[in-house]
């Protein structure tokens, strides 16, 4: 006996809803929450400090800081490098001179799927 249709819609909508939140996590991967400076801002002074936040923990490989030029500019990084981590410090090791700055990061998730993605910033010269 065949189910009826309503009852095929509710196990059809079931199976819709548990695959969505399976992929939920997978999803995700080493999706960028949040930066500090965020991507886009204008700042007055040279930041002391590059914090990125994630989603969910990822073992950062690769954190860099190049000015318009391409130059890398020195940082720091905090914490146990290698390890899985929801949020990556770097202390900047340098007053930045005014000019454009991008932050450009590689790290793997959990589950394996390596991503990346820069934010870009700006230090504009202090108002006298």
């Amino acid at each position: 006996m065949t189910a009826s249709l309503p009852r095929r819609r509710s196990l059809v909508a079931a199976a819709i809803v548990l695959g969505l939140a399976a992929a939920g996590p997978a999803l995700a991967h080493s999706e960028l929450h949040h930066a500090e400076p965020a991507d886009g801002a204008v700042l007055r002074s040279s930041p002391p400090a590059i914090s990125l936040m994630f989603a969910m923990p990822v073992r950062v490989m690769t954190l860099k800081l190049l000015d318009e030029a391409g130059r890398e500019r020195k940082l720091t990084r905090e914490g146990e490098r290698g390890a899985a981590v929801a949020e990556v410090r770097a202390t900047v090791q340098e007053t930045l001179p005014p000019g454009a700055y991008r932050v450009e990061w590689r790290g793997a998730s959990a589950d394996g799927h390596v991503g990346g993605g820069t934010v870009g910033f700006r230090v504009e010269r202090a108002a006298r």
